[in-house]
């Protein structure tokens, strides 16, 4: 069966946990960077200890958001921008769907959600086989531009899943507009990957949910993932520095992945003025040198483990 577009347990755990809050409270956003902060740092140790080339990207990602620097109102913070990071991840996913998700309104009548697949391999041929997945999608694409009985234009998105066979599987979600569309790409597709088993080729309708699922950015850490610290290495090794999107046939709409390395937050809520808040991962929360907790505590108790 092909791979589900939903968010896999731990991540499932942080979307649920993140809008428990109530909207009218303040320190809504810092509670939800809070559970953020506490679940990157768990996947994050144990890929700090590997011999990895990676090593210095991942120590960038411990310390994001570590400190925040609070002046009135304001709260500032420094991000990693790394992929693999909850913190940035949140940021990343709320900047594309404010990108693309309006032109996604206007322009697509029949959305499809498209999933391409390709038989499962190795660590060591996994960076090679991303790298031909994607100048194969390119090749496609290229090709499509000149049929003329329908226009190609829709979001791709490569992701990476570890299975429970200790091998890796890369794959496609496309949102493309149209069903001739969608049923040409995975014929096409499936032309070039003679190999690829075609009940792994999926097409279904695309409602808003799934538009908005489509750019929630992360890698797909599953129960065997997060406790392989090695296979979490090299799915990012193999996606290191390559576009995780990008538009096809959307004229003149580029979104960056990347997030600004500073950023501030308005807290209307803050009892001091100027102040320094460093994050406790026991506590999982950020605390100042009185020992106030910036969170006020209030998802301790769901964040037990």
């Amino acid at each position: 069966n092909p791979p589900r577009n939903n968010f896999p347990p731990l991540l499932g755990t942080i979307a649920k946990l993140g809008t428990d809050p109530p909207r009218t409270d303040p320190k809504n956003g810092l509670k939800k960077r809070a559970l953020a902060k506490f679940f990157s740092n768990e996947i994050i140790f144990p890929l700090m200890d590997l011999n990895s080339p990676l090593n210095k990207a991942y120590w960038s990602t411990f310390h994001c958001s570590s400190i925040l620097l609070q002046d009135g109102k304001k709260i500032t913070g420094k991000y990693c921008n790394n992929r693999w990071c909850i913190v940035c991840n949140r940021i990343r996913t709320a900047k594309l769907i404010n990108g693309y998700l309006p032109v996604i309104k206007s322009e697509f009548k029949d959305p499809k959600f498209v999933t391409l697949t390709v038989p499962n391999v190795l660590g060591p041929d996994l960076k090679e086989t991303i790298t031909g997945m994607i100048k194969t999608i390119r090749k496609i694409t290229d090709l499509f531009r000149n049929r003329r009985d329908f226009r190609l234009k829709g979001i791709r998105k490569i992701e990476v899943t570890y299975s429970d066979h200790k091998d890796f599987h890369p794959h496609f979600h496309i949102l493309v507009e149209g069903k001739q569309v969608s049923e040409e790409l995975v014929k096409a597709w499936l032309s070039n990957y003679p190999d690829s088993d075609r009940r792994g080729q999926d097409i279904r309708p695309a409602d808003q949910n799934s538009m908005i699922e489509l750019f929630k950015y992360s890698t797909k850490i599953t129960a065997e993932s997060k406790n392989n610290p090695e296979a979490l290495d090299t799915i990012f090794k193999a996606l290191y520095k390559k576009r995780v999107f990008q538009p096809i046939g959307l004229k003149k709409l580029s979104v960056s992945e990347d997030i600004d390395e500073i950023q501030a937050q308005e807290i209307e809520d803050l009892k001091s003025d100027i102040d320094v808040w460093i994050w406790e991962q026991d506590l999982k929360d950020w605390l100042n040198s009185s020992g106030e907790f910036l969170t006020e505590r209030v998802d301790r108790a769901r964040l037990k483990n």
